[in-house]
């Protein structure tokens, strides 16, 4: 990439290394779970009927992460989902205090 007025160089990294671009979103996950954001959300926000797809917490925590990742729309949530780094992050993330026997509610991907 070109260079600029500071004294390093960009480089693409040419391996799947698990890296992410948006290593700052995590604090984000760490102050909702801390102020009890996902609780709150599925104590008051009963949108989701049944118990298939993503719960109003993973959907309300989707939409305001792309939001802070500079998304411009719902389609965007795409670029979130590439990022191999940052899915980890938020399947480690979901998985955090639940037992071994209780997988419920996580998602493999962003969307």
């Amino acid at each position: 990439m070109a260079q600029g007025v500071l004294p390093f160089k960009y480089k693409n990294e040419k391996t799947n290394t698990g890296m992410t671009a948006l290593a700052g979103l995590p604090v984000y996950l760490d102050l909702a779970r801390v102020i009890g954001l996902s609780k709150s959300i599925e104590k008051h926000l009963k949108v989701r009927k049944g118990g298939q797809g993503w719960t109003d917490s993973q959907f309300v925590l989707s939409l305001v992460l792309l939001n802070l990742a500079g998304g411009d729309c719902v389609d965007d949530v795409k670029i979130l989902e590439a990022d191999n780094g940052f899915c980890e992050v938020v399947k480690k993330a979901e998985m955090h205090g639940l037992g071994r026997k209780s997988p419920k509610g996580i998602i493999t991907s962003l969307a």
